[in-house]
């Protein structure tokens, strides 16, 4: 098959949602598909993501007004999207077209558009379904942006939704009809992570530091835990918007010693940084965006042996099964509890890892690649 991949951002750029896209592609290619990837070059920034991509894997970049602005573009890109879509599309024989929908740009919305042209599925898999809740002006831009989205995802072939709570969303938000929908979580690359010698004093937070990761809690609970176990190391995986108002609750509260911000560091030193931790940490606040949503970084975790501890109402019960891989908490001083338990109960901590490791076994890639190119085939002989 030839599968045209629509994407609104891909490697050298970094984040959750390329690492996705490039795990997809790269597991479409290893099955012997061959996969075009159509982008818009957006200008580069900061750190870069290179992962290896398979030779069957080919990148298109279109032209995009007002590159050099994530959010401009995000809106404009559209247009030139869809005329290189359908370029591309009369010159190679397409089997389906393939995105990933997020509310923020309109990627999605183009490669509808190029799949209704072309004849053949459109296929939008959705991580991330709703913003979090807006007012003023902003909540008028979200009634915008939920018009124009609800409208290209009802000419969509098949939408693919990580669990039940996203599937009822995409049901009673964008009134999309229940038999369009399919629940296919997202992967992880098993092979990628391992389970090494743990540091028994070691926790763990690895991605974007936005406010609904809720590391604020973490601190808050850490000077509990450092009074208990002096020596107990915070290690912090990555950037984002939350960063320097966390290093100065660390000052404020006089913990530098013991919580360490490492900042982005390459994909390929990740694994480590991971499986050698004792405890990893999910999210520790409940939105719109964390509700029952399905991290890359958890499935990580649970892929390098980890524990997870994360806020109650956010990860879905088939990740995180609190007392059996890790704890669902309630807030900072329970937080800060269940950490001492484990730093203390070497034990549990073993049986948890062994617990995560065994539940993670069906989120591999392959398997989930597998249940898409199954729903394209079933879409096909409706």
């Amino acid at each position: 098959m030839h599968i045209l991949f629509m994407v609104f951002r891909f490697a050298p750029h970094k984040g959750g949602a390329v690492i996705v896209a490039t795990e997809i592609a790269n597991n479409f290619a290893r099955l012997g598909h061959k996969v075009t990837i159509l982008t818009p070059d957006l200008k580069q920034s900061g750190e870069k993501y290179e992962p290896k991509l398979h030779e069957n894997v080919k990148i298109i970049l279109s032209n995009t007004p007002s590159r050099e602005n994530l959010k401009i573009a995000a809106r404009r890109c559209k247009s030139n999207l869809e005329k290189k879509g359908k370029e591309l599309g009369e010159k190679n024989k397409f089997d389906f077209v393939l995105t990933i929908f997020h509310p923020f740009h309109l990627v999605p919305n183009a490669a509808i558009s190029c799949a209704k042209y072309l004849k053949i599925p459109s296929i939008v898999k959705v991580d991330d379904a709703i913003y979090e809740k807006a007012s003023g002006l902003k909540s008028l831009q979200r009634r915008v942006e939920k018009m124009i989205s609800t409208k290209a995802l009802k000419n969509a072939t098949q939408i693919l939704v990580v669990n039940e709570n996203t599937k009822n969303i995409m049901t009673s938000y964008y009134n999309i009809p229940k038999e369009k929908i399919s629940i296919v979580p997202n992967g992880v690359d098993l092979s990628f992570f391992n389970s090494s010698s743990k540091d028994p004093k070691k926790i763990v937070f690895s991605g974007v530091m936005y406010h609904h990761r809720g590391l604020d809690v973490l601190l808050d609970a850490a000077p509990k835990i450092i009074k208990k176990h002096s020596d107990v190391k915070i290690i912090l995986l990555g950037d984002g918007p939350e960063i320097l108002k966390l290093k100065d609750i660390v000052k404020k509260e006089n913990i530098e010693s013991n919580v360490i911000f490492k900042g982005w560091i390459d994909r390929k030193e990740i694994p480590q940084e991971i499986s050698n931790a004792t405890i990893a940490i999910g999210p520790l606040k409940k939105t719109t965006v964390t509700e029952h949503a399905l991290p890359i970084k958890v499935l990580e975790y649970m892929a390098s042996s980890l524990p997870i501890i994360a806020l109650d109402g956010t990860l879905p019960s088939d990740v995180l099964q609190n007392e059996q891989n890790g704890y669902f908490v309630k807030n900072s001083t329970d937080l800060s509890d269940k950490i001492i338990k484990l730093i203390e109960e070497p034990e549990l901590v073993k049986n948890m890892s062994h617990k995560s490791l065994e539940m993670v076994q069906k989120f591999s890639w392959k398997n989930i690649i597998e249940s898409i190119l199954s729903i394209n085939k079933k879409s096909q002989k409706i």
